[in-house]
């Protein structure tokens, strides 16, 4: 062999020793994304299933499902390393998780607001990343720095920024944006639109809207009740089938647990294997629990109304309020345990995918 041959050889030899270098290296990615800079009493996160008590700097993880009681108030401050500076204040009575991929250009963090408001305060991207809140049927592309979104008890949203913009999506597609001065609303009565924010500042703007949707809630609980009642039923189906799908990998899903707690992760063949039975019965199951886990959390709302004295009745469905009550408390603790397991597994999932969420996966 001649030294041009030998030359060659070498830096053949050498590349395909960085190429398996590179595919054996552990992932770097890490599964913080941001740790608590404010509390307020009354927050807790749930975690791979088992509720936390948070504490000053406590770190939040992908996929834990941070909620507030009605004294209760959080801020999370973003790791920079998630292409996102800035931070989430979580305000009192709300819930929220997020799901954040890590990707080459850049991270993409998508906020689900389950119930509540949410202030996204000097909100700074990074390279291409990018933030999206999503609530109800819409959803927010941030390129404001401040803004909030709220929730109301029959459903409306709220949408109102303190600089730059938002881009608010509504489930038909239309597309609204939210700038100083103007706000986005979905209300039930007057449907996806701006609305002109007055002398006000963003919170008492907000308090303001939020007192008149409990006015208007107030008013006709029972229609709400109604609506939010019958697409319960009608999605806890679609769920329960979905879900059933993915425990038809059981074998899976408890070597994911087991390795998970021994803090250690299958050979890369086992991992690839494993997703790949895996993506189908996630990806079902995650479009199944889009809009549905929205409506039991709003649901777990009017139940306090309820309580109150406010909604009582014949719902039109062949139930009472009082027994369609009944029926969710029943069901109430079996479905939060699938839902903390589905979230769970999404946290797996993407930790065995370089921190890539299984949505970014299919669209990428």
């Amino acid at each position: 062999m001649n030294k041009k041959s030998t030359r060659i050889h070498k830096t053949i030899l050498f590349s395909i020793g960085c190429l398996l270098f590179l595919i054996l290296l552990p992932s770097i990615y890490s599964e913080d994304v941001g740790e608590v800079s404010y509390l307020q009493q009354g927050a807790t996160i749930v975690r791979n299933t088992k509720t936390v008590q948070l504490d000053f700097s406590s770190p939040i993880e992908n996929y834990d499902l941070v909620r507030t009681d009605s004294s209760g108030l959080v801020e999370i401050q973003f790791h920079e390393e998630t292409g996102i500076q800035g931070s989430l204040l979580i305000k009192p009575s709300s819930s929220l998780y997020i799901d954040l991929s890590v990707l080459a250009d850049g991270g993409k963090a998508r906020i689900e607001l389950l119930s509540g408001s949410v202030l996204q305060k000097a909100i700074k991207l990074s390279g291409k990343s990018s933030l999206e809140v999503r609530t109800g049927n819409a959803s927010m592309g941030v390129r404001g720095t401040t803004f909030e979104v709220a929730t109301a008890p029959d459903g409306s949203i709220l949408v109102a920024c303190e600089e730059g913009q938002v881009r608010c999506e509504a489930e038909d597609g239309t597309i609204l944006f939210a700038e100083p001065g103007s706000a986005v609303e979905n209300t039930p009565e007057r449907g996806f639109r701006n609305i002109p924010v007055m002398f006000q500042d963003l919170e008492t703007f907000r308090r303001n809207w939020h007192a008149e949707r409990v006015e208007a809630f107030r008013s006709n609980a029972h229609r709400a009740l109604r609506n939010f009642a019958s697409r319960y039923i009608e999605m806890k189906g679609k769920f329960d089938e979905a879900y059933k799908t993915l425990l038809a990998r059981y074998e899976i899903l408890d070597k994911w647990f087991r390795e998970d707690r021994a803090g250690k992760m299958g050979t890369m063949s086992e991992v690839l294997r494993e997703k790949r039975s895996l993506v189908g019965p996630l990806l079902n199951l995650r479009k199944s629990s889009f809009l549905f886990e929205k409506v039991y959390y709003r649901l777990l709302d009017l139940r306090e109304y309820y309580k109150k004295g406010m909604i009582r009745g014949d719902l039109g469905n062949g139930m009472t309020a009082e027994q369609f009550f009944q029926r969710f408390d029943n069901e109430a603790v079996d479905l939060e345990e699938k839902m903390n397991v589905f979230r769970h597994t999404l946290k797996l999932f993407a930790k065995r995918n370089d921190g890539v969420s299984i949505i970014d996966t299919i669209e990428n």
